[in-house]
C-alpha cells in the first residue's frame, strides 16, 4: 500500500528533484575535472612536501638553532678572553711600546758588547790591585775604567739591562710565537671576517626560517588549503555524497533535444511488427491506432504524443489475427526494440501522463506477452504500477489522478531480487517475486 505522504501528495516538487540531480551531476564533473587541475597538483605536491620526514626535520633545525650554542659563539667567546688575557695585552702593550724597540737596536750592539767586556774586565780579579798602583792612573786600564763608568752611567745603558731583566720581556718572548699567540691570532680573523658576521647575524635572527624557501613553500600550501574548491574537494571526494552516481553507468539517455523525434533509437511500431509484418498494428481492443510520425510533437526537451480523431488501420486479436478495423483516435507508441535493451538496472523517465481516464503507460515488455512490467499506466481515472509474471501472476498498486495531470519522475529499480517503483524518489511498490528472465525494451 502506498504510503500516507504519497496518498496526500507530500513529495518532493518534480523540479526540486532535477535541479539537485544537475546540481549533484554538475558539481561530480567538477570534482573530475579539479582533480586533474593544477591547482591540486601543485597542493599535492606541497602537502607529499611539507609532510615529508626530512622537511619537518629540516625546520626543526633551524628553528632550534641557538646562537649560544654554536661553534661561533664559542670562538667569539675564547676570542675576547683571550683579547682581556693580561699576557696577551701585555704583549701587545710591550710589541707597541718604545723600550721593546730601544732594547732590540742596543741588543747585541757593539755599545753592550763593549760595556760588557769592560765591566767583565774591572770585576776581574786582579784589577782592583792594579787600581792600587801608582802609575795606574796614566795606564790604559784607568782608560777603561773612565769608559766604563761613563757607559754604566749611561740611561740607556741602564734601561735596556732593566728592561732585559723585567716581567714585561720575559712575557714578549714567552707570548712571542707561542700557539697561545697564533691561537688568538685565528680567533681575531675568524671574528673579523664577514662569514662570521652573516652566521652570527642568521643565528641571531629570530625570523630566519621566515625567510628560506621552505617557509615560503609552507605558507603556499597554508593558503592553498584555506582555498575554497581545495577545501571543498577534499570534503566531499571521499564523502558518500555521489555514491548513487559512482555506482550506476549511464548506458541509455534521451532528452528530446531535437525539433523531432530521433528514429534511430525510437521505432513507432510495436517491434515485432516492424521485424515480421514490415507493418503497424494495434491490439483489437483498443480504441487508438499507433501512426508513423503524426501523433508526435517534440518541443522544449519534451516528447508529446497526441491523441487524434479516427482512421482506419490494422488490428491483432487472438482469435481472428490480423484484421482491418475503424479506430476512434489515432496516437503514438515508442519503444527501443532494435536500439536498446537493458536487463536489470534504473529507468526513470519524467512524464506527464495526462488524462487518468485515457490511457497511457510507460513499460518494459520482452520478447513475449509477459513478463510485462508497467513503470507507470493510466486507465479508470487511476495512476497504475504492475507486473506480469512468465506464469502469468500479476501483482499491482494503484495512486490517484493527481500524479497523471503534471510532471512527475517514475523510477524502476530492478535486482535479481526486487522491484522498486518509486515517483520523485519515494517508494510506490515493491515486489520480490521477479520477472527477470527477459530483456526488456
Amino acid at each position: 500500500m502506498a504510503s500516507i505522504k504519497l496518498l496526500l501528495g507530500m513529495i518532493p516538487a518534480t523540479s526540486k528533484i532535477e535541479q539537485e540531480e544537475k546540481a549533484l551531476i554538475a558539481e561530480f564533473d567538477k570534482l573530475h575535472t579539479f582533480a586533474e587541475s593544477k591547482q591540486l597538483a601543485r597542493y599535492n605536491e606541497l602537502n607529499d612536501l611539507v609532510h615529508s620526514a626530512g622537511f619537518i626535520q629540516k625546520k626543526k633545525e633551524i628553528e632550534s638553532l641557538s646562537y649560544k650554542s654554536s661553534e661561533e659563539y664559542s670562538k667569539e667567546k675564547e676570542s675576547n678572553s683571550l683579547k682581556k688575557a693580561k699576557d696577551i695585552l701585555m704583549y701587545f702593550r710591550t710589541l707597541q711600546g718604545t723600550a721593546l724597540k730601544k732594547f732590540r737596536e742596543l741588543d747585541g750592539s757593539e755599545k753592550i758588547s763593549k760595556y760588557e767586556s769592560l765591566k767583565s774586565l774591572v770585576n776581574g780579579t786582579g784589577f782592583k790591585e792594579k787600581m792600587k798602583e801608582k802609575e795606574f792612573s796614566a795606564s790604559e786600564d784607568a782608560k777603561k775604567l773612565a769608559e766604563f763608568k761613563q757607559l754604566d752611567s749611561s740611561v740607556e745603558i741602564k734601561e735596556y739591562y732593566k728592561f732585559r731583566a723585567s716581567k714585561e720581556l720575559a712575557n714578549f718572548k714567552n707570548i712571542d710565537g707561542s700557539a697561545r699567540l697564533k691561537r688568538y691570532n685565528e680567533l681575531k680573523e675568524f671574528t673579523a671576517s664577514k662569514d662570521f658576521a652573516d652566521r652570527k647575524a642568521y643565528l641571531l635572527d629570530k625570523k630566519r626560517y621566515e625567510k628560506t624557501d621552505d617557509h615560503k613553500s609552507l605558507i603556499e600550501f597554508e593558503t592553498l588549503k584555506k582555498e575554497a574548491d581545495i577545501a571543498w574537494y577534499f570534503k566531499v571526494k571521499d564523502s558518500n555524497k555521489f555514491d548513487i552516481l559512482k555506482h550506476r553507468e549511464l548506458v541509455f539517455s534521451e532528452e528530446f533535444d531535437g525539433d523531432k523525434l530521433d528514429t534511430k533509437r525510437w521505432l513507432t511500431n510495436y517491434y515485432w511488427g516492424d521485424k515480421l509484418l514490415k507493418d503497424r498494428y494495434s491490439i483489437d481492443t483498443d480504441l487508438q491506432y499507433y501512426t508513423e510520425k503524426e501523433n508526435f510533437e517534440v518541443r522544449n526537451s519534451f516528447l508529446k504524443i497526441n491523441t487524434k480523431p479516427q482512421i482506419s488501420g490494422k488490428a491483432w486479436s487472438a482469435v481472428n489475427g490480423f484484421t482491418t478495423k475503424e479506430f476512434g483516435y489515432t496516437s503514438g507508441l515508442v519503444n527501443t526494440g532494435n536500439s536498446y535493451r537493458q536487463k536489470f538496472g534504473v529507468f526513470t523517465a519524467k512524464i506527464k501522463l495526462g488524462d487518468a481516464n485515457s490511457r497511457s503507460a510507460f513499460w518494459l515488455l520482452g520478447e513475449k506477452a509477459a513478463p510485462l512490467i508497467t513503470v507507470c499506466r493510466t486507465t479508470g481515472g487511476k495512476v497504475w504500477f504492475d507486473l506480469i509474471g512468465k506464469d502469468g501472476k500479476s501483482a499491482k498498486t494503484k495512486l490517484g489522478a493527481r500524479y497523471a495531470g503534471d510532471s512527475f519522475i517514475f523510477t524502476l529499480e530492478w535486482t535479481a531480487s526486487s522491484l522498486v517503483w518509486k515517483i520523485n524518489g519515494v517508494e510506490v511498490f515493491s515486489q520480490t517475486e521477479c520477472a527477470t528472465g527477459a530483456y526488456v525494451y
